[in-house]
């Protein structure tokens, strides 16, 4: 017995015929009827019996044909998992350092619900570095602050969240409850590096409110290390609320009025692997679990 002759008989059993198994196999008759003979014969037992035109499982043999069913589909469930191991499926998504923190959930989540896929997170610089790999075919998806993209792109971009801005400083820090952006350039501060786009970020967002920039007091590159500044008393430093809620030795302040960002995917203007179209769901259904999503998604535009 080996797994053609099986193949054979669920074929034959569905269409009926062995000359309708043999067209819709896409080999020859005398193939599918010596395989069957010889099953037969080594098993000892009639499989097919004729009802007029039309072949049928006799009634002994229907057990043996329902099994081979069974047999086969675990047979297709090994070659399936062996070309997973030969060629796994993978989905790559670019993002900033401090993006990325913002994905930590939903890559768990989705590598519970898609344990065969590989995901690789590009590092990129700032939000410019995003679009370029997403352009350039080196990522599927990006996830960055969004802005509004120029009318020449090729990409759409889509909402996951509006995130709250905080002003984060040593303990004993002399600020009312809630900072204005009067309050934050006033403040020694610790900021990424003037190349950065979070950089330019920050800068964008207080030159709107005061007029002005901020000044810089350190310079970390590693956005780990501004919580440490902060924790040590060299200077506030802005971040998400989400990112720094649960940690100790520092005072969270909100702006007032409120201060958000908007975070989501960039895409290709093509349709998504099903990879990555999971993934885009799971982040925005994490959010909207946190109550984060507040407004629909519109693809090539920002609110």
């Amino acid at each position: 017995m080996n797994v053609q002759q099986l193949r054979y008989l669920v074929a034959v059993s569905d269409s009926g015929s062995v000359s309708a198994a043999a067209r819709n196999l896409g080999i020859t008759q005398p193939v599918i009827s010596r395989a069957i003979h010889a099953f037969e014969h080594e098993q000892g037992v009639t499989v097919f019996e004729r009802s007029g035109t039309r072949l049928v499982v006799s009634e002994a043999a229907l057990a043996i044909v329902q099994s081979a069913r069974s047999a086969l589909g675990a047979f297709d469930a090994v070659e399936q998992t062996a070309q997973a191991v030969r060629n796994p499926r993978e989905l790559v998504i670019a993002t900033t350092p401090t993006n990325g923190l913002l994905l930590t959930g939903t890559l768990g989540e989705i590598h519970r619900c898609e344990p065969g896929l590989v995901i690789r997170v590009r590092r990129a610089d700032d939000a410019d570095h995003v679009l370029r790999l997403v352009e350039e075919g080196v990522a599927e998806i990006g996830f960055l602050e969004l802005t509004p993209l120029s009318a020449e792109s090729q990409l759409t971009t889509m909402l996951v969240a509006r995130l709250e801005v905080v002003f984060v400083s040593p303990l004993g820090t002399d600020l009312q409850a809630a900072v204005t952006w009067d309050d934050v350039v006033r403040q020694p501060l610790i900021v990424p590096p003037a190349d950065s786009g979070r950089r330019t970020l920050i800068n964008a967002m207080a030159k709107t409110a005061t007029g002005t920039t901020p000044e810089e007091t350190i310079v970390f590159e590693d956005r780990g290390s501004w919580l440490a500044g902060a924790q040590a008393g060299m200077g506030s430093f802005l971040s998400y609320r989400c990112l720094v809620a649960d940690h100790e030795r520092v005072e969270i302040r909100p702006f007032t009025p409120m201060q958000t960002v908007p975070v989501g995917f960039v895409l290709p203007d093509l349709a998504l692997s099903a990879e990555a179209s999971r993934f885009v769901e799971l982040a925005r259904a994490t959010y909207a679990d946190l109550g984060l999503l507040r407004e629909p998604s519109v693809p090539g535009v920002v609110g």
